[in-house]
């Protein structure tokens, strides 16, 4: 192992654990903000088995919610309830780190016949409604329980992911705004709350081709609206598409789930501006060298925008049209178009290791951004000064110092986010064009549309 895990205390663990004489580990692409390693053990006798760990490099900050202690958890609780999930093996008593067995399956949805994708979410949404329909009194949650109403729970996320922008100490005035007009339209929901995945959708399960094999990455799991797991499907459909979610939205029914397209666009906002502050986090430390530079750079662009696409739909807004591309080559652009081309041609397929060949796209990646940062000069900063002092009535002396006093006219009621629109569409742009090139197909995703059944 490397990458900051205390390698030795880390190994002698997995053999304490299993059994096993000698531990083999090979480090997974992904795995979002935790690692993930496949473990084979041999045994004395050379028979060898795998499992899978998740685990991080440093232990959690002291504002760090979100934990793999926290998430073992639900995990164990959900496979004491009979869902589909990884059993968990062993969780190490002082470093975030789980190991699990080895479920079958990938979680590549991408390439499938249309007619496989569509059975697979049918398995996928008879799961989330056995879930949801889960009594959580009954579970062994204590970290999530005593279950309240869930506006209740609603409430204590955006505590929690408002918490967060304020660690932070970044100004993001949109954000700001958002968090304020989800704070007042919480929905109202009849019963108990129900325990929800969080970050639902493809990518986040496994499959064998023809039927769902395990449910995976309870991270963000909590109690709440079911409603949310479906916005997730949604907004995780950005990345990895739905053949169709309206029929997606249907099979939920037919297995006994009640759809509410209001809070589903609710959550659509919600769940957008938690990626979008998990952007932020990252953003506010220097690019580590264990992190995945290119995909941090381009994912907090996608869900920015699709965070204002959410705000405008769910309040019926017109988001202004998107300006003409004024940048222009500059004397760089040659060099970095003759070593991106040699990145694709000659590098990448000539690395065996997925991890280090993933890593490789990702520098390509930072490359594409720093080619259009190159070629845009000081556009975007002073299309971002003449937006302030639109909504300002001056001209701030600096970017951060016009959002800070943006932010504090949002604070003070004076400002709405959906009043932002404009400024924030305008922002997001410059930082899209910036990355389009990084993003590919991602620069033209959006959320699914979702109108009320009424407006057809």
């Amino acid at each position: 192992m490397d990458d900051g895990l205390p390698v030795t205390a880390m190994e002698a663990w997995l053999r304490e654990c299993t059994g096993a004489g000698s531990v083999a580990v090979q480090r997974r692409p992904g795995g979002g903000r935790h690692q993930a390693w496949d473990v084979t053990l041999t045994t004395a006798d050379g028979t060898t088995d795998r499992r899978f760990l998740r685990a991080d490099a440093l232990r959690p900050g002291p504002h760090e919610s979100y934990t793999l202690w926290r998430e073992a958890e639900i995990y164990a609780a959900l496979a004491g309830a009979g869902l589909p999930v990884p059993d968990v093996l062993a969780v190490h008593p002082d470093h975030p780190a789980v190991l699990m067995a080895h479920a079958p399956g990938v979680a590549r949805f991408h390439g499938l016949e249309p007619d496989a994708q569509l059975g697979i979410l049918d398995e996928l949404v008879d799961a989330l409604v056995r879930m949801h329909r889960l009594d959580v009194a009954t579970l062994r949650l204590p970290t999530l329980l005593p279950a309240r109403s869930v506006a209740d729970h609603v409430r204590d996320e955006l505590d929690v992911w408002e918490g967060r922008l304020d660690q932070s100490g970044r100004a993001e005035p949109f954000l700001r705004g958002c968090f304020a007009w989800l704070r007042a339209h919480v929905p109202v929901v009849d019963g108990p709350p129900s325990l929800v995945q969080g970050d639902t959708g493809p990518g986040n399960f496994l499959h064998d081709g023809e039927h769902l094999t395990a449910l995976l990455d309870f991270e963000l799991a909590h109690l709440g609206d079911p409603m949310e797991d479906l916005a997730w499907i949604g907004t995780r459909n950005a990345q990895e598409p739905v053949p169709d979610f309206d029929a997606l939205l249907a099979a939920y029914a037919r297995a006994g789930g009640v759809i509410d397209r209001a809070r589903i666009r609710y959550h659509f906002v919600f769940a957008e501006l938690r990626i979008a502050v998990l952007a932020i986090e990252r953003a506010g430390h220097a690019p580590s060298a264990d992190a995945d530079v290119g995909s941090g750079l381009i994912y907090g662009t996608l869900h920015t925008r699709l965070t204002a696409e959410a705000l405008a739909a769910a309040t019926g807004t017109t988001l202004p049209a998107v300006p003409d591309d004024p940048t222009v080559d500059s004397e760089a652009t040659p060099y970095f178009d003759a070593v991106l081309e040699q990145l694709r041609a000659v590098v990448v397929p000539a690395i065996d290791d997925p991890f280090a060949s993933q890593r490789a796209k990702s520098a390509a990646r930072v490359l594409k951004y720093l080619r259009e940062v190159e070629r845009a000069g000081a556009a975007p900063v002073v299309s971002e000064l003449d937006e302030l002092e639109r909504v300002l009535g001056s001209r701030p002396a600096t970017v951060d110092d016009g959002r800070r006093r943006l932010e504090d006219e949002v604070v003070a009621g004076r400002v709405d986010a959906v009043g932002l629109l404009p400024y924030a569409w305008a922002r997001v742009q410059w930082e899209q064009r910036l990355r389009a090139g990084a993003m590919g197909v991602l620069a033209t995703r959006h959320l699914p549309h979702l109108p009320d059944l009424a407006d057809g």
